[in-house]
């Protein structure tokens, strides 16, 4: 098991705002709370993006006080909506999830274990809001689910779930709509903004009952239609929209601001507008109305609609920061957006954080670092709230607890009679029970997981007692995504002859045979940082055998990997094992040493190879970074940020270096030519 490491930092002197700076470490740090590489919390008053490197897609989020909530989709894993916690907006740590058992509580048995048949479905892009001192988690199961609405008193849980009605009061289900997000007004009215995908796929604005139990104009029967229609289906608010989703809405600085993401041009983009009227405004300046709306004002910056640009391909890392929401600090004096990284990638949608610039009350998000007047993401930043620990929403566990830890997660809803963690004190047990389908990896039941964090090496080690197993019976460890790819490593019994097993996709591999004494095996899955895996197992804990090939881990079924350990059977149930621990660690690449060397037309500072960095000060007026006397007035660096790009920071009198344009962006993480 790797150590854990704390890297080390550059403390300089500060003034107000100012941050602290990480220099190199050689090699790669583990850590299972977090880590000091290139992502999330650097350790030193910054961040890097993404905040979070797993699969926490189409995220909506919101503050209460001095605290931030976040959900997630969950698809059809179980529970049902993730709730994450946070109190800087960088730090996250999974709380609870609103549905523990989806299938039961959305009265959809394509959750549960006996149908297994929601791969690249279930339960998308939830919204949560804070209203009259109750959260409440709106969201659709798709398709030909339904519309909910759940309540909390506390975001943890537990949450009380609810159909949602038509008008006439009939339950509002066989729908296939998404992404619903509700307003209440000052006036007390309330609201629900969804999309129907499909021909018709842009946002759509119903009035809804207070309580939040019922659209009151829409009907069932005209929802299920594909249709630009209308009459009880609510108000087509912005019908201009290209697969408009993602929806938002806020009240603030006198404006209704709504948000989605469009397809226009081919790939997803965030999209704000607004206007001073709900419904938008008519061309002789009152009110639109439902039914009856007006026209948005559309935000300035880049093409017609962008709240921030994302024109680079859709399989480019640095493109689609495109769903998610708009968040503050306490005093409403620094802004971000939160967003996933929507093209999908091994490790799903990873989640950003980008500092919001306010002009003439339009939100930008990131810095115009080419100075077309377009935003680009912003990869390192000062943390909008400092003094907060490193925490990460996912981590090893040694099953002690009486109940299971919230960062796991079933694949599908479990059979709770085949599993426990009070059989055996101290383990996890699983019991098995024949898949769906037989010897078919994703039709077998109560697979438990956690999301793969991407880093450069991430570790999983896995220690399980197989003494209790049976004829039939295969339990490892896996990596799968949304029903398309998946491989295991395991224990396969036949009759009473034990041998390990390697299983890519149905490619499988049968390795050597476990002497009968043998109780107890160790499983380890290592992860590059190009996201390739290799399973090794161990006979005594310390002598691990690679087996199997390497196996690429993929986006597919709209999931990224997940890590986790399974047990089916195709003969008798009587078997199971007992999982001692999960171990599991990240690592991250190491920090670009920060330091500035000057260049050769510098004459004072010729010879001088590195001169260091004074301070850095961060303000609402951009950033100041004060070097060495030694280089003057004249002399010439060229900063980069973390990606590598070039930061156009002039040196001024006294070897000051300013930039005006980079609010917030933490420009820190430097180097200069020779």
């Amino acid at each position: 098991m790797p150590r854990n490491i704390r890297l080390p930092s550059l403390k300089l002197p500060l003034f107000t705002g100012a941050v602290l700076l990480s220099i190199v470490v050689s090699g790669a740090a583990f850590a299972d709370k977090g880590n000091t590489g290139p992502w999330g919390d650097q350790g030193n008053g910054t961040y890097t993006n993404p905040i979070l490197p797993a699969d926490y897609s189409d995220p909506d989020a919101i503050s209460v006080g001095s605290d931030y909530y976040l959900v997630s989709s969950t698809l059809q894993l179980s529970g049902g909506v993730a709730i994450l916690h946070s109190k800087d907006m960088v730090n996250w740590e999974t709380i609870g999830y609103v549905a523990m058992n989806p299938a039961t509580q959305f009265n959809d048995n394509r959750f549960d274990y006996t149908q297994m048949n929601l791969y690249n479905s279930g339960v998308y892009a939830p919204s949560i809001r804070y209203h009259d001192n109750t959260y409440w988690v709106f969201l659709t199961t798709w398709p030909l689910g339904g519309f909910f609405m759940a309540t909390a008193a506390n975001p943890a849980g537990p949450w009380t779930i609810q159909p949602m009605k038509d008008k006439n009061g009939a339950t509002l289900s066989g729908l296939s709509w998404d992404d619903p997000c509700p307003f209440w007004d000052d006036d007390g009215k309330a609201y629900l903004v969804a999309s129907k995908p499909g021909a018709f796929w842009y946002p759509v604005l119903f009035q809804m009952t207070p309580d939040g139990t019922q659209l009151l104009d829409a009907t069932a029967a005209k929802m299920r239609l594909e249709t630009s229609s209308s009459v009880d289906r609510g108000t087509n608010i912005y019908p201009k929209a290209n697969l408009g989703e993602g929806n938002k809405i806020y009240k603030m600085r006198g404006y209704y601001y709504l948000f989605h993401n469009d397809n226009g041009g081919g790939t997803r983009k965030a999209v704000m507008i607004r206007s001073k009227n709900l419904y938008g405004t008519l061309s002789d300046g009152n009110p639109g109305g439902p039914g009856n709306p007006g026209t948005y004002d559309i935000s300035p910056q880049g093409t017609s609609d962008f709240i921030m640009i994302h024109g680079d391909p859709a399989g480019d890392s640095t493109g689609r920061w495109d769903q998610g929401a708009l968040l503050c600090t306490r005093d409403s004096s620094k802004w971000y957006f939160l967003s996933h990284q929507g093209a999908g990638y091994p490790n799903g949608r990873p989640i950003g954080l980008f500092p919001i610039t306010w002009t003439n009350d339009w939100p930008a998000a990131g810095v115009d670092n080419n100075g077309d007047g377009i935003t680009e993401p912003v990869w390192t930043a000062v943390k909008p709230i400092l003094g907060q620990p490193v925490t990460v929403p996912q981590g090893s566990d040694e099953f002690s607890d009486t109940t299971l830890k919230p960062q796991w997660q079933w694949n599908y809803q479990p059979r709770a009679d085949k599993w426990s963690l009070t059989a055996r004190p101290g383990y996890l047990r699983l019991s098995a029970f024949k898949p769906i389908t037989g010897g078919t990896f994703f039709k077998a039941g109560n697979t438990i997981c956690q999301r793969y964090f991407k880093g450069d090496t991430v570790q999983v080690d896995v220690k399980i007692d197989i003494g209790n197993m049976a004829d039939g019976e295969e339990a490892g460890v896996c990596n799968f995504n949304g029903g398309i790819d998946y491989a295991t490593i395991g224990v396969v019994q036949s009759g009473t002859t034990r041998t390990f097993k390697y299983n890519n996709t149905g490619a499988m591999t049968n390795g050597a045979q476990i002497p009968s004494a043998t109780t107890t095996v160790w499983f380890r899955s290592k992860i590059n940082k190009q996201s390739i895996n290799i399973y090794y197992y161990s006979l005594d804990g310390t002598t691990f055998t690679q087996f199997g090939g390497t196996f690429a881990l993929k986006w597919g079924g709209y999931r990224g990997d997940y890590i986790g350990m399974y047990n089916y059977t195709t003969a008798s149930e009587s078997g199971y094992v007992d999982i001692d621990w999960f171990h599991y660690a990240f690592a991250g690449p190491t920090i670009t040493q920060v330091s500035v060397r000057p260049v050769e037309n510098n004459s004072r500072a010729r010879g001088k190879s590195d001169v260091g960095i004074r301070r850095i000060a961060v303000n609402i007026g951009g950033a100041t970074i004060k070097l060495p006397d030694n280089l003057c007035s004249g002399g010439r660096v060229i900063p980069y940020d973390v990606r590598g790009k070039a930061i156009p920071f002039p040196i001024e009198r006294s070897g000051i270096l300013r930039s005006a344009n980079h609010v917030s962006s933490g420009i820190v993480i430097i180097k200069t030519l020779k």
